[in-house]
């Protein structure tokens, strides 16, 4: 089965954390790498701060390098904290992608300080910059409603419109993933549905629940 990645927590209160520099609007100043390649959608001022959600590789300079970790008895989980659009990893978690998919996708790494005041970080993790998107529904089993003109494609190649759901369908609407639109990789977003959201293959959902990483929280979802 496809999986959905999400964030779950470990403990009862979560710890306070600081991205550094969040005050001077540090998600406002994160470019992507290549910039020429970015869809309409992702290059659109809407998403200016979710850049690290769009699929695409960041200028490295440009992210955030340190965090505030402002607990020192309730340690980071491997998926320390995040909006699945954001997503701040655990090297585990950064050399399991790395086991799946060499060198696709980007880890960014942030120095984690207990305070602002300390001289050296007390771990390192990283920026899981997903930089895969699949046209990954199946349309003749999917029963979300398409919004658009589905065979339809704009000049960047991306087709014209995406899939939105109505949640008080009754019954439930549904997604249903391509094997075929897949293939053979294991991490991408979709640029039509929940972008947003991190999908895996069942390979990697399978590793991913076995190496017993901590923070994340997967769904099952139908594929065809």
């Amino acid at each position: 089965m496809v999986y959905s990645i999400g964030k779950v927590s470990v403990h009862e209160t979560e710890p306070d954390n600081e991205v550094v520099g969040t005050r001077e609007g540090v998600w406002d100043k994160v470019e992507y790498l290549y910039p020429d390649q970015v869809d309409r959608a992702a290059a659109s001022p809407l998403f200016q701060t979710e850049r690290f959600g769009q699929g695409y590789a960041i200028a490295p300079e440009t992210a955030p390098k340190a965090v505030v970790w402002k607990s020192k008895t309730k340690l980071p989980p491997d998926y320390a904290f995040g909006n699945n659009s954001i997503m701040l990893v655990s090297e585990k978690f950064r050399d399991l992608a790395e086991r799946f998919e060499p060198g696709v996708h980007q880890f960014l790494p942030v120095g984690m300080y207990f305070c602002k005041q300390d001289e050296k970080p007390f771990d390192t993790f990283y920026w899981f910059v997903c930089c895969q998107l699949i046209d990954s529904l199946d349309p003749e089993h999917t029963t979300i409603p398409w919004a658009g003109e589905y065979e339809t494609r704009r000049e960047d190649g991306r087709r014209r419109g995406s899939w939105h759901i109505d949640a008080e369908a009754n019954p439930p609407q549904k997604d249903v993933f391509s094997l075929k639109a897949i293939g053979d990789r294991h991490l991408w977003r979709d640029p039509y549905w929940a972008r947003a959201m991190v999908r895996c293959s069942n390979e990697f959902g399978e590793a991913l629940r076995s190496a017993g990483l901590t923070g994340f929280g997967t769904s099952q979802r139908e594929q065809i």
